[in-house]
């Protein structure tokens, strides 16, 4: 069954040109689409695309490059997401140089998801924490765009930093979510703990709804998020059998859509 499965996976996946994992998507380009939408437009955020979409497919094939100790058939993709990312990195760090504060933070959280990545140990729960971290954070890294200050000055946009910790938080819980359906499933304290990390977030929305910071229907959302949390798991072992990522990857697409969608807008 595996050697058939492999066979019908396509040269652009095997060679590390096309990221495998259907989660991976919506956590790379939903935060860097609400940090354009929510920043002040300039030509800067096209080159921003453009960095951060060679660095997301960078990221995926490099983490099968340094796990598989730069395997031949992966160097290609490596060598040219690695061009694109600086071609288009080194002008945007040239007009808007105060976007290299943001280093401070990035390189620990990359070199973090390295260390990882290099001993074959890239799915503990801290490491992808970390990538999600990362990811996020591209909200308030585009609103700083037109504003040539550090992020630390206090001239980003509130809402940008609302934004990265309300999809964080949901881009975050998929990790557990996810392993209660495949490798750690039908362990108690995994699905334990998945559901009462989920519930605690309910609360919070609940409480962010009430001062005014998100809206119901946000948390509307949120309790679909719990509810899918316990729902899948248990379904999963009452069938007796574990549900595909062919189920389980679109799903979690269009429930991502609904947080996206969601987002305080007008706050």
């Amino acid at each position: 069954m595996d050697k058939t499965r492999r066979k019908r996976r396509s040269p652009a996946i095997m060679n590390g040109w096309v990221p495998d994992q259907h989660g991976s998507w919506p956590m790379g380009f939903m935060p860097l689409l609400a940090g354009i939408i929510l920043a002040d437009k300039t030509w800067l955020l096209a080159l921003l695309g453009i960095a951060w979409t060679g660095g997301f497919l960078l990221f995926s094939v490099g983490e099968k490059y340094l796990k598989s100790r730069f395997r031949v058939r992966y160097r290609p993709a490596v060598i040219t997401y690695a061009t694109v990312t600086a071609a288009s990195g080194l002008p945007l760090l040239v007009l808007a140089p105060h976007i290299l504060w943001w280093a401070v933070l990035y390189v620990p959280l990359i070199g973090y998801w390295a260390y990882h990545a290099w001993s074959r140990d890239e799915r503990d729960l801290s490491s992808r924490i970390s990538t999600i971290i990362a990811s996020v954070l591209i909200v308030p890294v585009a609103t700083n765009l037109a504003h040539p200050t550090p992020w630390f000055s206090g001239d980003i946009d509130p809402l940008a930093w609302l934004f990265a910790a309300l999809l964080g938080i949901y881009f975050v819980l998929t990790v557990p979510y996810v392993k209660t359906l495949i490798r750690e499933r039908g362990e108690t304290s995994w699905l334990v703990g998945s559901i009462v990390a989920h519930a605690i977030s309910v609360i919070a929305m609940i409480v962010l709804a009430v001062i005014g910071w998100v809206s119901w229907v946000h948390v509307a959302v949120w309790v679909g998020v719990l509810a899918r949390a316990v729902a899948m798991p248990l379904s999963a072992i009452k069938r007796g059998k574990p549900w595909r990522p062919a189920v389980i990857g679109p799903l979690e697409v269009a429930i991502s859509i609904a947080v996206f969608l969601t987002l305080p807008w007008a706050w």
